[in-house]
């Protein structure tokens, strides 16, 4: 039935039970499980460049920033977590820009030709949400293979 699903995560309180819901469907199918986790960038300060640039030079090379380490290592956490249940699964964490992250997630399903994609309702509370759209309403808008919502 599945045969490549792409889990989309967003550290937010309904994580768990996405990363559940997709160990359960390819325990089932035996699907190969892509963790994607797509990190907003802000286009950075002159004196956030210069520090980055200076860190960079004390370090020797180019350094990760705190964020991007600890979403880097939260995505290869949980696809190391299925695949200690079995699961062949590989993590991979992108940067977008901001209200770019629905396009983000259908273009590594794309690349990926997940015919599953796994995510998160995400239920903005505050205002400025009414005007637009959020992340799982975008993609499964957009999709080309069925998307599964988990509450």
């Amino acid at each position: 039935m599945y045969e490549r699903i792409l889990v989309a995560v967003d550290w937010s309180a309904t994580t768990e039970a996405v990363l559940d819901h997709t160990r359960r469907l390819a325990a089932l199918t035996g699907a190969a499980v892509h963790v994607l986790h797509v990190r907003t960038t802000e286009f950075p300060s002159v004196p956030q460049m210069l520090g980055d640039l200076a860190n960079q030079a004390l370090a020797g090379g180019p350094t990760e920033s705190d964020a991007g380490g600890a979403a880097r290592r939260m995505v290869e956490d949980a696809a190391a977590a299925l695949a200690a249940e079995g699961i062949g699964a590989e993590g991979l964490l992108l940067e977008s820009a901001p209200g770019d992250t629905p396009q983000a997630v259908l273009d590594q399903a794309r690349a990926f030709d997940a015919d599953l994609i796994v995510l998160g309702a995400r239920n903005h509370t505050r205002p400025s949400a009414l005007f637009r759209s959020n992340v799982a309403d975008e993609v499964t808008r957009q999709a080309k293979c069925p998307v599964l919502i988990v509450p």
